[in-house]
């Protein structure tokens, strides 16, 4: 297949993935506010009859106490680990401009930057400029046609702003709740982003064997988001030599049953009558703050439609 036609076929499922992460955000928005209502409302009820009542173990072993707060103690959860990967990608983002700017700078060219350094290091950093880094001592290591194989590589990634869809991609992955299969998608994506780059650079040069001389070369690194790096990975090298195909077609399917499951969860929470609702949260809670009587509140005549 064509570097064309990869690039196209990474693009078409960073677009899944980035709807994924869409429709996720979206089914959070719609589902908080009605969950955590009624989770804080189950609370209430929990804590009047704690402070009013022996009637404690008859409400939490209730159909409506379990509806209303198992839901939303998962959201809880899912609503923290939303949040720690904000923080992630934020200190993510700043980490990388740090490593950048560290960066002993020996020499300018149109295509790459040239640095000093004791390892050999190929990689493309910047969301909306990608910038190739070569680093000095790569030329100790390599040849000269490998050194071009794998630049032609990184100008793949720099063209397609593999740096910026990969973070994202990141993000997302870091975002959504475990689901089967999950590291596997989008390590699916991250390989065929590197086997579109891999097969980009065969295209120019006629030639897989500096590529792979490259690859076999190279060790594993590890950057931070935001940073595609030439790194070396068995499965790529497979690939490249015909022993291996790059599967599309599962995962994507895998992924639109993803979008159906997040679109149709959202629509159920939106229009389900299942979870407690009340109209004036704040008076429950300073009602039972404040009350010293035995008066309890009962979630079967609570905020019924008469109450002011």
């Amino acid at each position: 297949m064509s570097s064309k036609k990869l690039n196209l076929l990474s693009d078409i499922y960073f677009g899944l993935i980035l709807l994924s992460g869409f429709f996720y955000s979206i089914f959070l928005a719609v589902a908080s506010p009605k969950l955590l209502r009624a989770l804080t409302m189950q609370i209430i009820f929990l804590l009047d009859a704690l402070k009013f009542s022996n009637n404690t173990l008859s409400l939490i072993t209730s159909r409506s106490f379990l509806i209303n707060v198992i839901p939303g103690l998962i959201l809880l959860g899912l609503l923290s680990q939303y949040v720690k990967a904000l923080i992630k990608s934020t200190r993510s983002v700043k980490s990388t401009r740090l490593f950048i700017n560290t960066l002993i700078i020996t020499k300018i060219t149109p295509t790459f930057t040239q640095f000093r350094s004791g390892r050999g290091h190929i990689f493309t950093s910047g969301f909306f400029h990608p910038i190739i880094y070569l680093s000095l001592a790569l030329f100790e290591t390599h040849s000269p046609e490998e050194i071009e194989a794998m630049i032609q590589h990184e100008i793949n990634h720099q063209k397609n702003y593999h740096p910026l869809k990969i973070f994202i991609t990141g993000f997302i992955k870091s975002t959504l709740p475990f689901l089967p299969g999950r590291n596997w998608l989008f390590d699916n994506y991250l390989t065929l982003v590197e086997v579109s780059s891999d097969q980009f650079s065969d295209e120019l040069l006629n030639n897989k064997l500096p590529l792979v001389s490259a690859l076999l070369k190279f060790q594993s690194q590890s950057f931070e988001p935001g940073i595609s790096y030439f790194n070396s990975q068995s499965e790529r090298i497979k690939i490249l030599v015909g022993q291996k195909k790059q599967g599309i077609k599962i995962p994507m399917a895998y992924y639109s049953i993803i979008l159906f499951v997040f679109l149709s969860s959202t629509l159920f929470i939106k229009d389900s009558d299942l979870f407690f609702d009340c109209r004036h949260l704040l008076r429950c809670v300073e009602k039972l703050i404040t009350s010293s009587t035995s008066q309890i509140f009962f979630q079967s005549d609570h905020c019924q439609p008469t109450l002011p």
